[in-house]
């Protein structure tokens, strides 16, 4: 997993702005984080930039706890790239503005030449190498900013509405350059944007964020939950609804009386006409709503809560489910985790 994150707030002057109970990023995916102006879209890339520390919880990248010393930040700042909405360029060539952070890394002059030129070239900005930057359009802006983030070729790649205010020609070119980037370097990309379009054109994966809460697949499937018997050989919850769960005692002897459960999507799965005899954990509910992202399908079903579960297109497509059709669902004791419980959720 690249990112992951566990009861993660930020809080400006008494105002929580960023509340994720849990957030998930793949390596090597496109990802693309939707919401309103205010929703806390550009906190968030700040956090995963670690340009900013959470207020509570803990941020993972690559398996390891982020610990905020002076050491790990520097490390892991020269690993990624935040691209700004609104980039600034130095009053200087567009040549010496892509080779700045490269000059600050050390790069020798010759690497550090041939390093330009590719990122130039991929940005279409090649002959504009000598130009004031601050005679470029708004759209060029941003393609020179883009290109001096890819010249220190960056793990990771965060843009902050990289094609707002900027015309249909310049959007297109930049939205090419992520998906060629993502598909030839193989560099994982987080996108902010209003553009519903842009994110089924070129996620993996959707994040909405709304009042700094996420709504993603990867975020959803969280309900109040009570313990109703915990003895050595088995725990059952109740969720809202009434629903009721049974669930081996490990590795769950250490769930509260009151407390969250998180359901991942991805392992949800519907089950078959010919297995529908009687077995611990299967809900049967009715299908609302259907969505198909880039390569995966995302279900919402009701069964006395939403619950969300993920498809592949190759599951999807060999058994279409249909809004308003009734289904049963199976869920295994591998996709619970829990949390302890927070009076304020």
């Amino acid at each position: 997993m690249l990112y992951e994150a566990t009861g993660l707030t930020r809080t400006f002057k008494g105002r929580t702005v960023l509340n994720l109970e849990h957030l998930a990023i793949e390596s090597h995916a496109i990802y693309a984080l939707i919401g309103p102006n205010g929703a806390g879209k550009t906190t968030l890339l700040n956090l995963l930039a670690f340009l900013d520390r959470p207020t509570t919880g803990t941020l993972q990248f690559r398996g390891l706890v982020v610990r905020y010393n002076r050491q790990q930040l520097l490390e892991l700042r020269r690993r990624i790239v935040l691209v700004d909405q609104y980039p600034i360029l130095f009053t200087s060539s567009v040549w010496k503005n892509v080779g700045f952070g490269l000059k600050v890394r050390g790069i020798s002059k010759k690497l550090r030449a041939h390093r330009i030129e590719q990122a130039l070239e991929l940005v279409g900005m090649e002959q504009f190498r000598q130009a004031d930057a601050h005679t470029l359009s708004g759209g060029e802006t941003k393609r020179v900013a883009l290109a001096r983030a890819l010249a220190i070729e960056p793990e990771v790649l965060l843009c902050d509405e990289p094609t707002a205010n900027v015309d249909e020609e310049n959007q297109e070119i930049i939205l090419q350059i992520l998906q060629r980037i993502n598909r030839e370097q193989r560099t994982s990309i987080l996108l902010a944007t209003h553009y519903l379009a842009q994110s089924r054109r070129l996620a993996d994966h959707t994040l909405m964020l709304e009042h700094g809460t996420l709504s993603d697949p990867a975020s959803e499937n969280i309900y109040r939950c009570r313990v109703t018997r915990h003895d050595a050989n088995t725990l059952c919850c109740q969720l809202p609804g009434g629903i009721n769960l049974l669930l081996p005692h490990q590795p769950f002897a250490a769930v509260q009386e009151h407390c969250k459960v998180f359901i991942n999507p991805q392992e949800i799965r519907f089950v078959a006409e010919q297995e529908k005899e009687t077995r611990k954990n299967r809900l049967t509910g009715r299908i609302t709503r259907v969505e198909l992202n880039k390569k995966t399908v995302r279900i919402t079903i009701d069964c006395g809560v939403q619950i969300h579960l993920l498809q592949t297109m190759q599951d999807y497509y060999r058994s279409p489910p249909l809004v308003g059709q009734e289904k049963t669902i199976a869920l295994p004791d591998s996709g619970f985790r829990f949390s302890d419980f927070d009076s304020s959720y």
